[in-house]
């Protein structure tokens, strides 16, 4: 399927030209095709689809997170933002285009599954060895949409006494 905005995309290659050609270090856009290009971006959409958001769906039939309903801190501004149920927040737009720009500057991120963390040849022994792997989502990515995700899940284990 070819990307669709709003469909399976929250950004068309036309945005992202512009966007790109504004923004320093932008080699791996400028060197890719039109055809992985749009992939990036429609790969970078599914990605933030995952993510768990504040809020809710504008509507249980749309294929994307956002248009949602529902209100978040902006740290920017100091203030509560409602957000509007018929349009796609900017911080979205952003770090979708952050995200596929991540994945074309490292190829291959998506088949990784990182370094092992232990290896033994003979006598030889390493173990505790840390991933090189670039993280899955973009840094620049994780700040713009950071106050758009749901306060209400962790990944992070606790334990009452």
């Amino acid at each position: 399927m070819a990307l669709v905005v709003g469909t399976n995309s929250y950004v068309d290659v036309e945005t992202a030209e512009a966007f790109f050609s504004d923004r320093l270090d932008v080699a791996a856009w400028v060197s890719a095709d039109s055809v992985m290009k749009a992939q990036a971006l429609v790969t970078a959409s599914q990605m933030l689809n995952a993510v768990s958001w504040l809020g809710e769906a504008a509507s249980e039939s749309q294929l994307l997170a956002f248009p949602r309903s529902g209100a978040y801190l902006d740290p920017m501004l100091g203030k509560l933002v409602t957000l509007d149920s018929n349009v796609v927040p900017q911080r979205i737009i952003q770090a979708t285009l952050e995200q596929a720009y991540h994945l074309l500057n490292n190829d291959g991120l998506l088949d990784s599954n990182g370094a092992p963390s232990r290896i033994k040849v003979g006598p030889i022994e390493l173990e505790g060895m840390r991933s090189s792997a670039p993280p899955l989502f973009s840094q620049a990515a994780k700040r713009i949409y950071g106050p758009l995700v749901s306060p209400f899940v962790s990944t992070t284990w606790w334990r009452a006494n």
